[in-house]
């Protein structure tokens, strides 16, 4: 079978940190396509960015939906309730560099977009993670958080997002785009901030002004 292959193809994109795609290789029709994807960014502007989010006063989450107040003793109570979302720094795999979000489903499980597509996972993130927040949007409450989360379940089996500046896109999603498209087009709440410019890192969900962090590891 003939092969047609291409040379190396780098784009950079600025965005506080550099995406650099390289080494790709397109196989003939019916043929695999493999990509090695290589990040570099600009750590002390991340690390700015996640001692922003270090520095973050930890509340007590919003009542729930009959009244009763979760975590008002505690307020830094791992978070369970559906609609709270999750963001790591930790570097998960080769997905955005530094950092990973999802929202929380049930008690056990959550909602995340992976390199294979939009998915279930396990809600584990206080054991399985070496730091964790969780926060919640100011001017909803913990039944439109629900709504949040039941539109992010319902994108589940759409592929991954490579292109992270287009958070404009619902074909796809990368994890913390996918947290961010539910408010925004559910509610009109905008998560992004002007860092990094149109793509939505995962911190900022943690930074912006429009939530608070109910959790910290």
């Amino acid at each position: 079978m003939r092969k047609r292959s291409c040379s190396k193809v780098i784009l950079t994109l600025v965005l506080g940190f550099s995406l650099i795609w390289s080494s790709t290789v397109f196989a003939a029709e019916n043929e695999q396509v493999t990509a090695k994807q290589v990040f570099r960014f600009d750590e002390q502007e991340l690390e700015q960015g996640w001692a922003l989010a270090r520095s973050q006063k930890v509340y007590a989450d919003k009542p729930l939906s009959n009244g009763v107040v979760r975590g008002k003793t505690d307020p830094n109570t791992y978070p369970t309730r559906r609609g709270v979302i999750l963001v790591t720094a930790d570097k998960y795999k080769d997905l955005i560099p530094l950092g990973h979000a999802a929202i929380v489903w049930t008690s056990t499980t959550v909602v995340e977009s992976l390199t294979g597509g939009v998915v279930t996972g396990r809600n584990d993130w206080q054991t399985t993670r070496d730091t964790c927040y969780g926060v919640t949007t100011h001017g909803t409450t913990s039944a439109q958080d629900s709504q949040a989360a039941s539109w992010c379940y319902n994108q589940i089996g759409k592929p991954y997002n490579f292109n992270y500046p287009d958070k404009w896109t619902r074909s796809r999603f990368y994890c913390s785009q996918l947290v961010y498209a539910a408010y925004k087009d559910l509610f009109n709440i905008d998560l992004d901030t002007t860092a990094y410019l149109s793509a939505v890192h995962p911190m900022e969900l943690v930074n912006t002004s429009k939530t608070y962090t109910i959790y910290t590891k």
